[in-house]
Order: C-alpha cells, then structure tokens, then sequence
C-alpha cells in the first residue's frame, strides 16, 4: 500500500511538473500584463546558402531556398501562428522573422531579372488570420532589418531559373480591445554592429539588425517593451555586442523594462551564450528561470522544413527579460504541442513562442 501510495503521488508530481508548458496557467482576464515573443520563421534556415561556396552552387541554393519557403506552407502556417497568439492572449506581442518575400522570372541567356512580385507578405497573412479568429491587433510598431535584392537562383525539383529576393522585419503587435492598455511612445534603431555575409563572387552583403521599443501603460503602470532578434551568427562577438547596444540604448531608462525578443543566445542547456549572461550580470531576471527554475523551456530546434513527427525544440533562446519593478507571475510555452501544427502536419515554427504573465509595479 505504502509502496502504491508512493507512485500514486509520484505521478502526481510529475503531472503537476509538465503543467508549466499548457496554455491555460496564464490567466485569461484583463489582469495584470500578458506579453509574448515569438518567432514565426520566415520558412527557411538558409543553410544551402551559407553552405555555397562557388556561383553556381549560391545559385542552386537560392533555387532550394525559395523551394523551402514555399514548402514549408506560409499561408497555412500564419494561421496557426494566430492560434498560439489568440491562445496566449498577450497585450503586447514581440515577433520575429515577419518576411515578404518577392520573386520573378529569370533569363539566363541575359542575366536579367523580370519585375518583381510579391509572393509571400507574412504579416498581412499573420493580420488577416488573427481578424479571421476574431483577435483584436494591430501593428504597434514595424521595423525593417536586412534586405536581400533580387537574385537568380535555379530550382532543380521543378527545372526552372526564378529570381528571389526578402525583405526581413521585426514587430510589436498591440490588443486594440484593451482599455486599460495606452501605447504613448515608439522607438526603433538599428545596430552598429552587423554581420556582413560572404558571397561567392567576393562581395558583401550586409544583414542589419534593429530594435523596437514601445513604451506604454498597462492600469495606469508605465512600462518600455524591447523587441530584438539578435545576430545567430556570432562571428567576432556580434551578437555580444548587440546585447550591450541594446542594454546600453533603449533599456537604459527609469520606466521598468521588458525584454521579449529572439536572443539567440543560449539560457539553456549550459554552457550559457556569454550574451545572455551579460544580461544577467547587469541585473535582468530571466522571467522562465524565476518561474520555473528546474524546467528548461526549450524554444527552438525545429526541422527546416518544420515536417518532424516529435518536437525537436532543444535549446532555449526566446526570452523575455526584466529590469526594474516587474514581477513575473506566471509563463509558458505555446506552439510546442502536436495540437498547435497546421492541417498538413507542420509545426507553426521552428521556434515555440514564451508569453508572460507580468505584474508591472508603480515606478515610486
């Protein structure tokens, strides 16, 4: 008996354990603030592409790429997104990876690119999925990083030349049907330091990355709310660098800080990104490790074409970050599930999307 006592508990705390990733353990009132991060990839790891070390191997990889892209199923996916968001129910939503993508014919007999089409504009597919569902957004702030111009690639699955180009942004949503939420400021910069990427051809092209700041009130409470996506490359501590552009910039004011946003800068597993644990040392609280100190939270690790069976999620990147007179009161982790793919059996991201819950004190 004691012995089956003994289990019966044991797997009640286990049950209590897993609890911390479902939805429903942040409230759903208009009680204290609710933020979220998520990135919502732009459908493709670009790895054939860093891979490329000649021409006509950039060129094949731009044909993969687009291939990718339209493969791993945008429309659907936007849709799926706005699931986890209305799920979530944040006040303020940092999103990441929100690409429009363009694409033309291509003659290789002249080397030129017919006039661009939009084929892909993720935040118009996100915008009408959360109007669908009956969610109540609108963009707060929008803020372009890099650019990539038209550029030829070839597309052997289907045997035709295509010309690519994206464009890249960051973004803040904002709940247009909470009274007690006033947006009163915006702010956005980009970096100094950027990672500059090698072409085949010996060129450069430059891949900057930005910052938003909103700042606002939640029940009369002033707060500033910083959304990033840090460089993944850390070539020559670029991304070390951003973290201290960042913390040195919009997150140096008296108002209380929230940081939500993509660190790619690894909290979890160990050994931890020096980034995140310069954050650390100037005296952010990590509102996960406050809240669940023993779980790790895993957010990103995903398949490219986002077609694994089993979640793969294996680090923990996505973050959100406090500074001053916030506490954390609840957080979770949306996306992670099976329930959250889209009808064709991919995941909505490679990346699981983290919302809080956050009692924003009084600044004295």
């Amino acid at each position: 008996m004691k012995r089956l006592l003994f289990s019966l508990s044991f797997m009640g705390i286990m049950f209590f354990w897993t609890l911390p990733s479902w939805p429903q353990m942040l409230s759903k009132g208009n009680g204290d603030l609710r933020i979220m991060t998520y990135n919502i990839n732009e459908g493709t790891d670009y790895l054939e592409v860093q891979a490329a070390t000649t021409p006509g191997q950039f060129v094949l990889a731009v044909g993969a790429t687009i291939y990718q892209v339209r493969a791993t199923d945008t429309h659907g996916r936007m849709k799926a997104v706005a699931k986890q968001i209305i799920a979530a129910a944040p006040a303020l939503a940092s999103l990441q990876e929100i690409d429009s993508w363009f694409t033309s014919s291509y003659n290789p007999v002249t080397g030129q690119c017919g006039t661009p089409t939009l084929e892909f504009d993720m935040l118009a597919d996100l915008t009408a999925a959360l109007n669908e569902q009956g969610a109540h957004y609108q963009v707060a702030k929008l803020k372009q990083q890099w650019a990539i111009p038209m550029v030829p690639g070839y597309i052997y699955q289907t045997n035709t030349f295509v010309c690519v180009g994206v464009l890249d942004y960051i973004a803040v949503l904002a709940r247009t049907d909470l009274p007690n939420l006033v947006i009163t400021s915006t702010d956005a910069q980009d970096y100094q330091h950027i990672l500059y990427f090698p072409l085949p051809d010996g060129r450069t092209l430059p891949f900057p990355r930005a910052w938003i700041s909103v700042d606002a009130t939640f029940n009369g409470k002033p707060f500033r709310l910083i959304n990033s996506h840090l460089e993944s490359t850390n070539i020559g501590d670029i991304r070390r660098q951003q973290g201290g552009e960042l913390r040195l910039g919009p997150a140096n004011t008296s108002l209380p800080v929230i940081v939500a946003f993509d660190s790619n800068s690894q909290a979890y597993p160990y050994p931890q990104d020096p980034t995140y644990t310069d954050f650390m040392s100037a005296g952010f609280v990590d509102a996960w490790s406050a809240r669940h100190p023993n779980l790790p939270g895993y957010t990103s690790g995903q398949d490219q074409f986002l077609t694994n069976p089993e979640s793969k999620l294996n680090t923990r990147i996505d973050l959100i970050l406090l500074l001053g007179r916030i506490v954390p009161q609840r957080i979770a982790l949306f996306g992670d599930t099976q329930d959250s793919k889209t009808p064709g059996g991919l995941w909505a991201s490679d990346h699981a999307a983290v919302a809080a819950q956050l009692n924003v004190q009084r600044v004295p």
